[in-house]
């Protein structure tokens, strides 16, 4: 009889680029915790899962030096806020530009920490939050460093949006 083989199996979400750098990229270190250059995820679905999410890019649009099409990295889902109760400081980390919030009446924010990019591998995205398989040993994690603090990086966010959204 042949052996069966062993599955790593993550949950995963699909999001358009730069967006997924965005989320897998660190920016800042509050305490023990590490944020990416976006740490909320807008979505229209609530969900109940809370751990880590592989996050991939899709396969449209792409940018140049941007993978399309890929798991990119690990972020911990802590946490979903509904849209109606964000705060400024919680728009700054979804990263859309101020023109475009002000049509986005409902939804869910998917708070994200922890970003941990990985060793890029082609997938096939889906819609929502799925499962995602893998041989063991196959997602390998890149080693990171962040510099920025809570405050230095919320100042440079500040300075940048307000520029670009003009």
């Amino acid at each position: 009889m042949a052996e069966c083989e062993s599955y790593d199996i993550y949950k995963a979400l699909t999001v358009k680029q730069p967006y997924a750098n965005d989320l897998v990229n660190a920016a800042y270190k509050e305490g023990n915790i590490v944020y990416g250059f976006k740490s909320i995820e807008v979505r229209s679905k609530n969900t109940h899962y809370r751990g880590d999410v592989l996050i991939c890019s899709s396969s449209k649009p792409t940018y140049p030096h941007m993978l399309s099409g890929a798991a990119l990295g690990l972020v911990e889902l802590y946490d979903v806020k509904r849209v109606e109760d964000f705060t400024e400081e919680d728009w700054l980390c979804t990263r859309i530009p101020i023109k475009k919030r002000a049509n986005i009446k409902s939804g869910y924010g998917w708070m994200m920490r922890n970003p941990r990019k990985v060793i890029e591998v082609p997938v096939k995205g889906k819609l929502g939050l799925y499962d995602l398989s893998f041989l063991p040993d196959e997602i390998i994690p890149y080693p990171q460093r962040v510099f920025l603090d809570k405050k230095a990086y919320y100042n440079i966010m500040k300075a940048v949006s307000g520029h670009e959204n003009k």
